[in-house]
C-alpha cells in the first residue's frame, strides 16, 4: 500500500506533475515510484521510494534523520525523462518549508507549464517547458510566459502559428535560463 498523502511528488524530490506522462492525453500514465503511482496506474517501488515510503513511512526523503543518505549520491547529476536537478534542492526546501508549502509552489509551476503547453506548444517543446518549469523560478516563469504572450500579441501571431508562438517562448525561457547559469536540457547520468 502507498499511503502518500501527495503522491505527485515523489520521495526522491522528482513532481510527478511535472512530467511528460502526466501531460499525455491518451493512456492512463505511468504508474510512478510508488505502486500505486500517481495517476492510479499499478506502479513498482523503485529504491529510494522503497526504502523512504515503503519501509519507513514517509513521504519523502526529507522526513528521514539520515538525509542526504548514500542511496540519494549523485542522484541530481543525471536526468531519466524528468530533470533531476532539482530533487535534492526539492527536498532541502520540503525539509525547511514544510511539504504543504512546497505543494503550493508546485502547483503553481504547473499551472504555468499548463498554460505554456496549451498556447505556445507546437509539438516539440514540451521537455524544454517541462525542464523550465522543474528548474527556474516561479516568478521567472511567469514572466517568460507573460513576455511571451505580449509578444505574440504584438505581433498578432494567431493561435494556430504555433511554430512561431514556440519560438518567442522559447527564447524567453531560454534567456531566462541563461541569465541564472540553468541548463535546460536533460542530461545523461
Amino acid at each position: 500500500m502507498n499511503g502518500k498523502q501527495h503522491p505527485t511528488i515523489g520521495a526522491c524530490g522528482i513532481d510527478c506533475g511535472l512530467c511528460p506522462v502526466q501531460h499525455v492525453k491518451a493512456g492512463n500514465g505511468c504508474g510512478g515510484c510508488t505502486a500505486p503511482g500517481p495517476t492510479g496506474a499499478a506502479g513498482r517501488w523503485c529504491a529510494i521510494s522503497r526504502c523512504a515510503v515503503r519501509d519507513r513511512g514517509y513521504e519523502t526523503c526529507a522526513e528521514c534523520p539520515e538525509f542526504p543518505c548514500p542511496r540519494l549520491e549523485g542522484w541530481d547529476k543525471g536526468d531519466s525523462i524528468v530533470t533531476h536537478a532539482a530533487t535534492l534542492s526539492n527536498l532541502r526546501a520540503i525539509r525547511q518549508r514544510g511539504l504543504d508549502g512546497f505543494v503550493e509552489q508546485q502547483r503553481k509551476r504547473i499551472e504555468l507549464l499548463t498554460a505554456m503547453l496549451g498556447e505556445f506548444d507546437e509539438g516539440r517543446s514540451k521537455g524544454r517547458c517541462r525542464a523550465a518549469c522543474a528548474l527556474l523560478p516561479v516568478d521567472d516563469l511567469r514572466t517568460a510566459l507573460d513576455d511571451a504572450r505580449r509578444e505574440a500579441g504584438e505581433k498578432a501571431i494567431p493561435e494556430g502559428d504555433r511554430e512561431s508562438r514556440a519560438k518567442i517562448l522559447r527564447e524567453r525561457l531560454e534567456a531566462a535560463a541563461e541569465r541564472l547559469g540553468i541548463s535546460l536540457k536533460l542530461r545523461k547520468g
